[in-house]
């Protein structure tokens, strides 16, 4: 039975989606049992946040054309699948420093959020009728 990339990616996504959210859950626990204080206020919160949405947001592109590329190649298609898992839940990695040092939570969430854009990117934008066999 031939397993085609997009079903492959959808799964390795959730995946990341999933990972993503217990990171913020457990970062939330710790924020919520041990009182930490804010090390990060004022002007420079809005510094930090804009220089990790920019990231965030600039990884988008670059990453989904190698997957582009690299599901081109039979070899390549079970690498773009664990890419892609990695690729959804970094979303959440760059949303924690930010949740830690500022303590906002509204805003860390939504930094988090952009791993359901990264999910529905990878399933846009990769060539999905692909099968993850070598054709004969």
């Amino acid at each position: 039975m031939k397993r085609k990339l997009r079903s492959q990616l959808a799964v390795s996504g959730a995946l990341g989606v999933i990972g993503g959210a217990a990171l913020m859950g457990g970062a939330l626990f710790l924020l919520q049992r041990t009182g930490l204080r804010p090390l990060v206020a004022g002007w420079a919160t809005w510094l930090l946040l804009a220089f990790l949405l920019a990231f965030s947001l600039a990884e988008i592109p670059t990453m989904i054309f190698g997957m582009r590329y690299l599901g081109d190649s039979v070899s390549g298609k079970r690498l773009v699948v664990l890419i892609n898992a990695a690729f959804t839940f970094f979303a959440a990695v760059y949303a924690l420093p930010f949740l830690l040092l500022t303590g906002r939570v509204g805003i860390g969430m939504a930094l988090a959020a952009l791993s359901l854009v990264r999910f529905a990117g990878g399933l846009w934008f990769v060539p999905s009728g692909l099968s993850m066999e070598p054709n004969p």
